[in-house]
């Protein structure tokens, strides 16, 4: 079993995962979880009304593991910002970390961003992109560790979900948005504002998850006109009332000028 350095303050992370007609592939992110060389860990499943047999699959990890807990919601919210809502809520832990229900964690996940924790409010990593098969997409480069302000996450957003770990008690002030203009880009805004009142975040410089690209995502469905109207408007929401207003115009004209660039590139790709 692996020992923590932590056994004179113990440690739970809570781990949150919402999931939605996810049964081709929340097995193996379950899995995923239960096989991290850290295991003072619970985790949260929240459906979120699925109409295939993912509520089923997950009740069957929860009748064998006594810290896997499921809860189902009344009636489909429409994105995942109730359900996570929801998982953080109920949890337990001083720490809270996502996973979506079709991504896949490193086995030292956990062990290697909760050192970090004593000094930042956010951690992260890199991450391998793989496709609905498994096949790897793209893999990310180690790199060093970085630091990251919220200015750097509002110029690029390189924070990654599955990736997350906060502080529970901090992030309960903040939670996600369940403006339906966001699905999509809820977690992005959580993250804008947890970093704007709590401080910076720390990124490992190595990918420490398999992050599912899949055209069915809500994320992939907002391309075009559509993401630049959006994205304008998540950075805007995110930073009303905080510090990081001085941040938003650069933001803005970062996010237009990528525009304009795609547009020119695919004019010309005729």
């Amino acid at each position: 079993m692996y020992k923590t350095n932590y056994a004179e303050e113990p440690r739970l992370v809570s781990i949150v995962m919402p999931a939605y007609n996810a049964e081709a592939h929340i097995s193996e992110s379950i899995q995923s979880v239960i096989g991290q060389s850290l295991h003072n860990w619970e985790l949260i499943i929240v459906d979120n009304c699925s109409t295939d047999s993912t509520l089923k699959i997950a009740n069957s990890f929860q009748l064998h593991y006594s810290n896997i807990r499921v809860y189902s919601v009344e009636s489909n919210s429409g994105g995942p910002a109730y359900s996570r809502k929801i998982g953080v809520r109920k949890s337990k832990g001083k720490y809270v970390a996502f996973i979506d229900s079709d991504d896949i964690w490193d086995i030292n996940k956990l062990s290697d961003q909760l050192p970090h924790l004593g000094k930042f409010n956010l951690v992260c990593s890199l991450s391998d992109k793989i496709d609905d098969d498994g096949n790897l997409v793209k893999s990310s480069r180690c790199t060093k560790n970085k630091e990251l302000d919220v200015c750097s996450v509002i110029y690029r957003n390189s924070i990654i979900n599955s990736s997350v770990i906060v502080h529970r008690e901090l992030f309960l002030s903040v939670l996600f948005d369940e403006d339906k203009l966001l699905i999509g880009l809820e977690d992005y805004n959580a993250y804008i504002r947890y970093l704007a009142l709590y401080g910076n975040a720390f990124m490992v410089g190595k990918p420490l998850v398999k992050y599912r690209v899949s055209m069915l995502s809500l994320g992939s469905a907002i391309t075009g006109e559509k993401r630049l109207v959006l994205s304008l408007y998540c950075l805007t929401k995110s930073i009303i009332n905080t510090s990081a207003y001085q941040c938003v115009v650069k933001g803005i004209l970062i996010r237009i000028r990528s525009y304009v660039k795609y547009k020119f590139l695919a004019y010309f790709a005729r």
